[in-house]
């Protein structure tokens, strides 16, 4: 059996791209203009995002902020992280007319449509899904109030972008190093009864979104990551078996393997983009088994399912998990 290597799966599923165009946003934020060579993306929407194929074999997740009718054009924004995968470094080393590949979308973060009031979060560079979500509840004339939270001014990468759409008055930039904490109990328990709340950024504040949820008084949190939870980096990791629904095949999951490195090693083709339970890309359906959920693209209620899992990440609490493949 021929197994083809993981890079080359996924640049079958890509397309051709040029940076267009290289500006910079902020003191550690750029912003890329990727213009496909051939066609252009369907499904484009707020929240959505690609997954960037860089130079030394790199595969990265960015929010599209950003994107040409016809779709083939595409915004990201990428902040320098110099302790960070590497993916940040590579792309602030491309420069205009440097050739990429680009795959997607793909959309874990959809905003609703029903008509209730929204409180939309954004934290550093966790602005990106915002700003479409609140373009988007601009054209329709939703009520809204939306948050810009950064260290300081030189960090508002997406200010701009925000103020382009002449948003209302209960747009907030929020810098820490002039205005202190952020208050996120008081915002949350001043909303609407019912208001849903979409928010990405750093975990610390994702979290504290989630412990005041009931504040919301019946509306719900949606939440978008860029890093992996604390908690799921604290998780003990146990050695469990995979069964193949279709085959009865059985393999073993050493405690230091994927359930993804395991399916590839036994010429499966998994596809994955970012490994850390960011994108969903790698998701297969489970038949039976108990998942030990580790992932940050699921809800609560998709987990408490136990129907599918990111296989990149999640693991067994049972002995055994049957996936349908």
């Amino acid at each position: 059996m021929t197994v083809i290597s993981d890079v080359a799966v996924e640049l079958m599923q890509a397309r051709r791209a040029r940076v267009a165009e290289k500006r910079r946003l902020s003191c550690d934020t750029v912003d890329l203009r990727l213009e496909l060579c051939e066609g252009g993306l369907n499904g484009l929407e707020a929240g959505a995002h690609v997954d960037v194929h860089l130079p030394g074999g790199l595969v990265r997740q960015y929010s599209v902020w950003d994107w040409s009718p016809a779709g083939d054009c595409v915004n990201i924004a990428v902040k320098y992280e110099a302790s960070g995968r590497g993916g940040s470094q590579a792309v602030h080393a491309l420069e205009q007319g440097n050739l990429v590949y680009v795959g997607g979308p793909r959309n874990n973060f959809r905003l609703d449509d029903r008509p209730v009031h929204k409180i939309l979060i954004a934290g550093g560079i966790g602005a990106t899904p915002i700003v479409p979500m609140a373009r988007r509840l601009v054209e329709r004339g939703a009520a809204f109030q939306l948050y810009y939270v950064v260290r300081s001014g030189a960090h508002a990468a997406m200010d701009a972008a925000f103020r382009a759409l002449h948003l209302p008055a209960t747009y907030q930039l929020h810098c820490t190093d002039a205005d202190g904490r952020f208050d996120i109990m008081r915002i949350m328990a001043s909303a609407p009864a019912g208001s849903d709340v979409y928010a990405c950024g750093p975990d610390s504040m994702l979290k504290a979104i989630l412990e005041n949820e009931k504040l919301l008084r019946g509306g719900k949190v949606h939440l978008e990551r860029f890093a992996v939870s604390s908690e799921a980096e604290q998780s003990v990791s146990q050695a469990f078996e995979i069964e193949l629904a279709s085959s009865g095949a059985v393999f073993r999951v050493g405690e230091d393997q994927t359930v993804l490195e395991v399916l590839r090693q036994n010429g499966m083709q998994v596809s994955a983009g970012c490994t850390e339970g960011l994108c969903g890309s790698c998701i297969v359906d489970v038949v039976s088994g108990d998942i030990d959920h580790r992932d940050s693209v699921l809800s609560e209620e998709e987990q408490a399912a136990n129907e599918f899992m990111c296989t990149c990440v999640s693991r067994a609490r049972s002995k055994k998990l049957v996936l349908r493949l």
